[in-house]
């Protein structure tokens, strides 16, 4: 009997907060940070996220990562260390003016190692769960797909859709489970994307924001 811990109490700071870390920047993070780094023709801002973060924030991350927070001089980057919930990190991009664009969130789960494609479908349950955690109103929310995918080197699943922001209008929802190859120890990956200040005919244009880009970059460490 496989055992799936989601360590995923995520509370409503979690779901969008759009509004919150344009003004925190990169500052108010303590990870190692590496500016203009180049990868998958992403560049930006890397972030290192283990042990410092850990101490400095109190926050466990038990599966230490890395990614590259893409920059132009179309938009700003905000930080949020430890958000909300079991939440370890997030971004936020937003417009010149300031106006949400996207954000990445990163939250670990527990995944008992076995036959890759086996743990993909064990992670389904976190798609399922994170998903519904992450809007404000689970009967005015769709899941449209659920697919497995790559992220970088690695085997994941993910599941895309859409909820009312109500304010905010609609949000496009993509949310993506990780398993850690080398360990329990594994990442969900949760992305919202604005479509009043980011423009998308379909919903699989959340492939296409700063946000996905930034989860093209993440790795294990």
């Amino acid at each position: 009997m496989h055992r799936l811990q989601i360590i995923l109490v995520i509370v409503v700071a979690m779901f969008i907060n759009f509004g919150v870390a344009a003004n925190a920047q990169d500052a108010s993070a303590t990870v190692t940070i590496t500016p203009f780094a180049v990868t998958n023709f992403v560049k930006g801002t890397r972030y290192d996220v283990g042990a410092e973060f850990s101490a400095e924030h109190n926050i466990p991350v038990p599966a230490p990562f890395t990614f590259i927070a893409p920059r132009s001089k179309t938009h700003l980057v905000g930080t949020e260390p430890a958000p909300g919930g079991t939440g370890i990190f997030k971004v936020h991009f937003v417009t010149l003016e300031k106006a949400a664009k996207s954000n990445i969130q990163f939250v670990p789960y527990t995944l008992d190692m076995g036959d890759a494609s086996d743990r993909l479908e064990w992670s389904k349950n976190i798609l399922r769960q994170a998903f519904v955690a992450s809007v404000p109103d689970p009967d005015r929310a769709d899941i449209l797909v659920t697919r497995p995918t790559k992220i970088g080197p690695y085997d994941a699943i993910e599941s895309i859709g859409r909820y009312d922001g109500g304010e905010d209008g609609l949000v496009v929802l993509r949310v993506v489970a990780i398993p850690n190859p080398d360990s329990e120890n594994s990442m969900v990956v949760i992305i919202n994307a604005l479509a009043k200040n980011l423009p998308m005919e379909t919903v699989e244009d959340v492939l296409k924001t700063d946000a996905s880009r930034a989860l093209g970059t993440f790795r294990f460490q």
